[in-house]
């Protein structure tokens, strides 16, 4: 009994993520086909139109030849140098293919200024035409007041349009991996665009052909210019070198043989010198030991330079036998004898000779490092003496060298001057171009524009895709709860059953279970009923409380007709409308509304008030009253059921609460009743609302049966309308067989 109760109360914390399958995203598609349908048509429609509107384009395109070859006016690295094969020189190309001033002398070459293709179209009144009218005269005056002296100065400005034009039609496209170039152009003559792409390409080759004889001209002039420059330049540096030769008494001038000798010198020395230093670093590394372990008498013995000293090997060994010889004696007589004296005397006259040679072999080290370093400094002083001779003679070296290459320079550049004026003179008239026609541009037989079939399946595509995006989009934005699948998979209650939406003319036929009871819509009813009778059979469930998050959810016609068909099973019930501040019970039927609940808690007699259908009474809600919480929080309220439960008067005893956000009554009376059911509003009420709801129920330990999605849409939750179809088919079937029979 008790897990039972505790499984039913449980309420989670937060929604609850699950895989999202193909079925959800098929869901989606089909509840929002209206909106992706209206999207589809409308974009493929618009773009069908505009194909049928559109003028036919037609391209006309010549193929050039850009080569890396020059024309022979002068060497390649002659004055005007132009270095062909380099990616800047293409692109260079490129640019002037597509330079205004060579669009203008094709404009004005075929006279398009004149041409209907380049005229203003007149195509009547638009809402864009204004605007863009409007946006062109206010740049025209703000043009105006920035230069007004632009179109004085400026005879082509009337040109401006049409090269602006000319340029959007144009296109220029190399050819991967090639020298070739395609030049095209669009326009609605197919004519007039195989004769722009032509004259195009013959005016490009011949603007540079004029570049060349422009250069050309323009070589000769500056190279004749440049060699009397030269001559003179050449005169002044044949002075200057004589000049520096008398200077620095370099008549006779050997500048290899003089550093040879240097450098032999120099090897010499650097070799003397590695020498010296390896000995001085020798010496010094000797002297630093022996001074440092002259500190430490007990070191003296181990220095290699004691070691290697006869004279003190010899002391020492002296010194060893006498040291024997007193420790012998020791023996026999006492320190004060005479042989003992005599013998410690001794050691100590010999341990005075070694403490003297030590010092002279220390000062013997000192001097031989003294004489290595002097002889190192020496040798160092040397060196640098030949250095500076072999800087001074590298000096004069520089300086005869810079003025000998100056005059070498000059006089090249002079011998090359006059030759180049000679051949610059021999090609100036050479007609030569790297630039040629490969294909002349023809007559095209189709456009190319527009590309209706690709135009179509383009927005076909794009019209699904946007309006499924759309569709996921609305869906994403959507936070209600719209099918039995979401109710569960977010709040994980247990699903009760789902009423589909229906209409009602009066109050009366709200109860559809009585006045149709052979709609699907009962059946949905009578499902709830069951649902509620088998989900945990160990629990009692006499009274029932219905509820919902918000207002008009749909909890008061759940409410009586849940109670109709607990009547209709043959049960005695007893319906409660306890919503006092909005009661509708007794509208729905005919009943009078006081008194009621509220009387019978303000301490009146108990008169439920039959109804017309059989077992079913009503407890109206009475009048009302200004505190309906604390009527419904009295004991006398939980005195009323607990009476009914006693005396069994009633089967079972349905209520219909306020919402359980807007007021504390459902709370309160979830608390004596022996279960909850949580009435939703399909496509209406808010996740958030519900999970609050149900988080509140759960705070009071309330029993929640489960939930009810009221008002549900089959048609619009296409997913599920297949199997909704397919059951109202055989419901209507099943019932009009019956109906045969009882003919």
């Amino acid at each position: 009994m008790k897990n039972s109760q505790d499984t039913e109360t449980r309420i989670p914390d937060e929604y609850l993520e699950e895989e999202v399958h193909l079925r959800d995203y098929l869901r989606v598609i089909l509840k929002r086909r209206w909106m992706i349908a209206t999207v589809f048509l409308v974009l493929v429609t618009t773009v069908t139109i505009s194909n049928l509107n559109m003028d036919p384009v037609y391209r006309a395109t010549t193929q050039i030849l850009i080569d890396k070859e020059n024309p022979n006016v002068v060497n390649i690295e002659e004055v005007v140098r132009i270095n062909s094969a380099g990616r800047d020189y293409y692109q260079t190309q490129y640019d002037i293919l597509k330079s205004k001033s060579l669009a203008l002398k094709v404009i004005k070459d075929l006279d398009l200024k004149n041409s209907p293709e380049f005229a203003p179209k007149n195509g009547g009144f638009s809402l864009m035409g204004v605007l863009g009218s409007v946006l062109r005269w206010i740049k025209g005056i703000t043009s105006s007041a920035e230069n007004p002296a632009d179109k004085i100065f400026n005879p082509d400005h009337e040109y401006n349009k049409i090269i602006k034009a000319y340029l959007a039609r144009l296109d220029i496209s190399p050819i991967r991996n090639s020298r070739l170039v395609d030049v095209s152009f669009e326009g609605g003559d197919p004519g007039l665009v195989a004769r722009i792409a032509n004259a195009h390409a013959k005016l490009y080759t011949k603007s540079g052909l004029e570049r060349k004889y422009s250069a050309s001209e323009d070589a000769i002039a500056w190279l004749n210019l440049r060699i009397k420059e030269e001559a003179k330049v050449l005169k002044e540096k044949e002075t200057d070198i004589q000049k520096f030769r008398e200077q620095e008494g370099l008549a006779a001038i050997d500048f290899e043989e003089r550093q040879g000798i240097i450098i032999q010198s120099l090897n010499d020395l650097n070799a003397a010198l590695i020498q010296a230093e390896t000995e001085r670093l020798k010496k010094e590394n000797l002297f630093s030991e022996l001074t440092r372990l002259s500190q430490q008498p007990e070191m003296v013995d181990s220095m290699p330079a004691i070691v290697s000293n006869q004279v003190i090997q010899e002391l020492k060994s002296q010194r060893v036998a006498l040291t024997g010889e007193y420790y012998n004696l020791s023996n026999k007589y006492g320190k004060e004898h005479p042989k003992m004296v005599r013998l410690s005397a001794a050691m100590k006259g010999i341990d005075k000779k070694i403490a003297q040679e030590v010092k002279k072999t220390l000062q013997s080290v000192e001097t031989e490092y003294r004489v290595a370093l002097a002889e190192e400094e020496s040798i160092r002083q040397a060196m640098e003496e030949k250095k500076r001779e072999a800087l001074d003679l590298n000096d004069k070296q520089i300086g005869y060298n810079s003025l000998k290459r100056d005059m070498d320079t000059s006089r090249s550049l002079y011998e090359s001057l006059l030759t180049r004026v000679k051949e610059a003179g021999l090609t100036e008239g050479l007609e030569a171009t790297n630039i040629m026609v490969v294909d002349s541009a023809r007559i095209p037989d189709y456009p190319v524009k527009p590309k209706k079939a690709r135009n179509v399946l383009l927005a076909i595509i794009v019209g699904l895709t946007l309006g499924v995006g759309m569709a996921f989009f609305f869906e994403y934005l959507d936070n209600t709860i719209n099918t039995p699948d979401e109710l569960e998979r977010y709040f994980q209650v247990p699903f009760l059953g789902v009423v589909s939406n229906f209409k009602a003319d009066t109050p009366s036929e709200e109860i559809i279970v009585h006045s149709n009871p052979k709609s699907n819509v009962a059946e949905g009813f009578r499902t709830i009923r069951t649902n509620l009778l088998f989900s945990s059979p160990d629990v009692e469930k006499k009274h029932i409380l219905i509820t919902s998050a918000l207002p008009r959810d749909g909890k008061t016609l759940q409410a009586s007709n849940i109670a109709v068909s607990f009547a209709q099973m043959g049960q005695k019930v007893l319906l409660i409308d306890a919503d006092m501040r909005k009661a509708r019970i007794h509208e729905i039927f005919s009943l009078e509304r006081s008194p009621g609940l509220s009387e019978y808690l303000a301490g009146n007699d108990l008169r439920p008030q039959p109804t017309k259908i059989t077992g079913l009474k009503v407890l109206t809600a009475g009048r009302s009253c200004p505190n309906p919480s604390e009527l419904l929080g009295s004991k006398k309220m939980k005195k009323l059921l607990e009476s009914e439960r006693a005396k069994g008067d009633f089967d079972m005893i349905i209520i219909d609460s306020p919402p359980v956000l807007s007021v504390a009554d459902a709370a309160i009376l979830s608390a004596v009743t022996d279960g909850v059911v949580m009435v939703v509003n399909a496509g209406s009420t808010p996740k958030p609302a519900i999970q609050r709801a149900i988080q509140q129920l759960s705070d009071v330990k309330a029993k929640l049966i489960g939930c009810v999605l009221n008002d549900m849409d089959f048609e619009k939750e296409s997913y599920y309308y297949s199997y909704y179809y397919r059951y109202k088919k055989y419901y209507d079937h099943y019932y009009g067989e019956e109906e045969k029979e009882s003919a």
